[in-house]
């Protein structure tokens, strides 16, 4: 059990950060919460509390991880209880069963809750994008046309979903910064069927990227107004996330893993056992039996090596004395991995400062597969030049886990940031993929109808009241009203039926005169338009209009039509050529004059030896004009 005096190696690195920048504008790190006991709240407390508990979910390939928290009235956050559970196999009905029976036992005391999991599929993807600064009805369209280019994705097989940052300037043109992420329609679904199969409904399904954020976001790991980063090391593949001020503002995935690691330990390892035995002369007349099982190391043992680096690990002795490994030769014999792994996490913060114009990064919090590596997390944090600490906001030594978590390994409370990210998730803060921005639309309209509609009743009943009054003052002057009209009809004016037929005829003349005016000078109305909303760094070289429809439509009383053929260059910069595109053709479909603009042709050349995007639009008039 840590005691009161310990401080957690989160504590550490805020100080760090604290020591560089001493603003006053930094958050300071919460008061100690209320005590909680050691293990869980007993019942009566929690249901004093009227509180509603979040719940979070995560489930990998070997565990069930669930996590307990609620909110105090100060906004300060309570660990309830943490549950780490082995995992039956998903691919057997047993399964679905043995996860009801958990969340039973464990959602039991915690009378109203909300649900969150946790989803960690290979399958979804994250990514930071520009768009051109639009109007808000037009986002929508600037995020799919973007992400279609930085991403690969079939938009009717995955769920998308955006988060708008701030403006931004990308070489001198303001854009908008965009959070993008994607992930399998069909997995998406699968799970939410699962939970609403075995009668526990999720609130939300968050990824890992935005459950870490939460941990900056409800302040478990203050943010400290700075740009910090965070490394999760797992077999296959590391992910490095940026947040500035608490805000995601970059993620990225690494091909650089564990197994990368261990394979560069077991190469090296064999490569110098080979070296020594034929440097004594072992290898020349016969090879012992038991070489290959005991001389040389096999990537099992190498990953196991790997794990014997944190202090928790139970065979961390036994498998270094048996291969006679200290840190140090571990260490040097993983050095090219890890050299990889920071070359490619040094480049990430380079882009984020140098071409996505964000805060240099401070400090990296890291978190791998194979535990609590302190010797890993002091390598690269060593190398990065930067402040450096293991992702463990459940340290029992933290000012919010309390001694709840004094029974668990470094290891566990590591695996365990997942579910709590899930946990601390929240509408206002969180993406959900279960509630994207097309459901968040839906929501805003309903509501935006509600207020119209309680606005019109109020406004109605007001008027009810003003016409109540008005009534009785009106009531004389209605009256004269309604004799003048009598006098009116009394004086027996009668109507000329064969003059009607005169003025139809002539209310169609003056039909046909406006419809010829509008076919005769809808032409240079288009090219003016045109002239108006063309940007200077687009050059409009053929401008070919076709107005009107054929005879034989006209007799079928098909409507008039009409389009405009645009062929022009847009210059600049390359990057931002296609943007400028972009930009132009929504311009045209807000302009009153046409409604729809299509690309039917574009392509980068050279023009008068300057690289140039050539294209050809199809713009069609607005039918009211025509």
């Amino acid at each position: 059990m840590a005691s009161n005096k310990e401080v957690s190696s989160t504590e550490k690195l805020l100080d760090v950060i604290r020591s560089k920048k001493t603003s006053s504008k930094f958050v300071q790190t919460p008061g100690p919460p209320p005590s909680v006991g050691k293990s869980r709240l007993p019942l009566p407390e929690v249901l004093q509390s009227r509180k509603t508990v979040s719940i979070g979910i995560d489930i990998d390939l070997h565990t069930l991880k669930l996590i307990k928290v609620t909110q105090s009235s100060d906004n300060q956050w309570t660990l309830l209880d943490h549950s780490i559970v082995p995992l039956e196999p998903r691919d057997t009905p047993e399964f679905a069963s043995f996860l009801r029976s958990e969340l039973h036992k464990f959602c039991d005391s915690a009378g109203k809750f909300n649900l969150w999991a946790n989803m960690s599929s290979p399958l979804v993807e994250v990514a930071s994008i520009r768009i051109p600064k639009v109007a808000k009805k037009q986002i929508e369209s600037a995020v799919k046309w973007t992400a279609k280019k930085a991403m690969s994705f079939k938009e009717k097989e995955v769920i998308l979903d955006f988060e708008i940052g701030d403006e931004v300037i990308e070489d001198g043109v303001p854009k908008l910064a965009a959070m993008v992420y994607t992930a399998p329609l069909q997995e998406v679904q699968e799970i939410q069927r699962l939970f609403e199969d075995i009668g526990y409904p999720l609130g939300g399904l968050a990824i890992a990227p935005f459950g870490i954020q939460n941990l900056f976001k409800t302040n478990w790991i203050p943010a400290l107004d700075q740009t910090v980063a965070t490394l999760d090391i797992e077999m296959d593949r590391a992910r490095i996330n940026i947040f500035s001020k608490g805000n995601l503002v970059m993620t990225r995935s690494i091909r650089t893993g564990s197994d990368s690691m261990a394979q560069d330990l077991m190469e090296g390892y064999n490569e110098s056992v080979e070296k020594a035995w034929l440097e004594e002369s072992l290898l020349e007349a016969s090879v012992p039996g038991d070489f290959a099982g005991n001389a040389f190391m096999k990537i099992e043992d190498a990953r196991n090596v790997l794990l014997g680096l944190s202090p928790d690990s139970p065979s961390s002795e036994d498998i270094r004395t048996h291969f006679n490994l200290d840190e140090k030769d571990i260490i040097e014999w993983i050095h090219p991995a890890l050299d990889r792994l920071i070359r490619q996490v040094d480049r990430t913060f380079q882009h984020s400062t140098v071409t996505l114009g964000n805060e240099k990064v401070s400090a990296i919090y890291i978190s791998t597969s194979i535990t609590a590596c302190k010797p890993l997390v002091d390598y690269i944090g060593n190398d990065l030049g930067i402040a450096k600490a293991v992702l463990d906001p459940l340290e029992p030594g933290g000012p919010l886990a309390g001694e709840i978590t004094s029974s668990l390994s470094a290891s566990d409370r590591v695996s365990l940031v997942p579910a709590l990210g899930a946990a601390l998730s929240d509408p206002s803060r969180t993406p959900n993929l279960l509630f994207t921005y097309k459901n968040k639309e839906t929501r805003s309209n309903i509501e935006k109808g509600n207020r119209l509609m309680f606005a019109a009743v109020a406004a109605v009943l007001l008027v009810c009241v003003a016409v109540l009054f008005a009534m009785v003052s009106a009531a004389n002057e209605k009256k004269s009203v309604i004799t003048e009209l009598e006098q009116q009809l009394k004086q027996n004016i009668v109507v000329d039926e064969n003059i009607i037929p005169i003025f139809v005829s002539k209310v169609k003349d003056d039909l046909n005169r406006v419809r010829e005016y509008s076919e005769r000078y809808l032409g240079i109305a288009a090219i003016k338009e045109l002239s108006l909303i063309t940007p200077s760094n687009i050059r409009l070289l053929h401008v070919t209009a076709h107005m009107g429809t054929t005879p034989a439509a006209e007799e079928k009383g098909s409507k008039r039509a009409g389009s405009v053929t645009i062929e022009g260059i847009v210059s600049g910069g390359m990057d931002s050529l296609e943007d400028s595109l972009v930009a132009y053709v929504l311009k045209l479909q807000s302009s009153p004059v046409f409604s729809q603009a299509k690309i039917t042709k574009s392509n980068a050349e050279s023009f008068k030896n300057v690289e140039v995007l050539r294209f050809i639009l199809n713009v069609k008039f607005d039918e009211g004009i025509i």
